[in-house]
């Protein structure tokens, strides 16, 4: 069978400048296994209304939504609905979801801006990933982790395998980053608003690298205070944080030995610090961290 290989920056162009009609409507019909799209996301068939991101403007008519920049988070989260989407539990995405969500990230940065790249030499360490390029893999090693559903908790990552102390866990390298406010409001536009709303969870913010997300299944490691001055009020126990970022190999590392069947967890506050919506002119963001998934 002839194979025909398509330039990847057009295909990504395409997917920032669909509509969010046809961004639902192709969620809701397939997904990696061919079946019916709940794998991707949950979306019904009978969510194709239109939603067209171009035609969801400001207040006066003159702007899509994303553009208009009195748009800020909470304007979003009401407009998207995610105070419904939240009130039953979000699905766990397959690798169709997060390739999905990265193809959209590209096309709405541009390749030449996207964040998301393999590490030079991260297939020695088992991550496998090098000749899949930027929208499949995953940052953690194939066949080491599972999502979970927890209750109280919603999605939560558990180790399939023993991690001893000092092992390499997880690599961010897919995860997304923005430093224009803009340009993230056209990225939430530019994907169903299933995928934007847990995006609003998963997404944090810092001076010096403006928004990131991780788009694979390193958003779903649940927060853990390595000290009580992190500990935030949320918190259902005291456990301590067993996931870690080693500077020098750049990558998240084992704190402890975790056993098979352990969550894997970390403490948010090592990674964001200082939340920085506001330098970008998102406004504030109060609400981070208090939904579960």
């Amino acid at each position: 069978m002839m194979r025909v290989i398509l330039p990847l920056a057009p295909i990504l162009g395409l997917i920032a400048s669909v509509s969010y009609n046809e961004l639902l409507c192709h969620v809701s019909a397939t997904d990696a296994d061919g079946g019916d799209g709940n794998d991707a996301g949950g979306v019904d068939g009978g969510s194709c209304e239109n939603h067209d991101s171009d035609e969801n403007t400001n207040a006066d008519k003159t702007l899509p939504w994303w553009k208009d920049k009195d748009m800020e988070l909470w304007d979003m989260w009401e407009m998207l609905g995610c105070e419904e989407y939240w009130e039953t539990p979000p699905p766990i995405h397959d690798e169709a979801a997060w390739a999905y969500m990265r193809g959209a990230y590209i096309g709405a940065v541009g390749p030449e801006n996207s964040s998301i790249g393999i590490l030079p030499g991260s297939d020695e360490y088992g991550f496998n990933n090098t000749a899949s390029g930027p929208l499949f893999g995953s940052g953690f090693k194939p066949g080491t982790i599972e999502v979970r559903m927890v209750e109280g908790k919603g999605r939560a990552i558990h180790a399939t395998t023993l991690f001893k102390k000092g092992e390499m866990v997880w690599s961010d390298h897919f995860a997304a980053c923005f430093e224009d406010g803009m340009l993230y409001r056209k990225f939430l536009a530019s994907i169903p608003a299933h995928f934007a709303c847990d995006i609003f969870e998963w997404a944090y913010s810092g001076p010096s690298y403006g928004v990131c997300v991780d788009l694979d299944e390193g958003a779903l490691v649940n927060h853990a205070a390595a000290t009580e001055a992190n500990r935030q009020h949320w918190e259902m126990d005291e456990s301590a944080p067993n996931v870690g970022y080693d500077r020098e190999v750049k990558m998240h590392v084992a704190m402890v030995d975790i056993q098979p069947g352990d969550e894997l967890l970390i403490d948010y506050r090592s990674f964001a610090t200082v939340d920085a919506w506001e330098l970008l002119g998102l406004g504030k963001w109060e609400y981070n961290g208090l939904k579960n998934g």
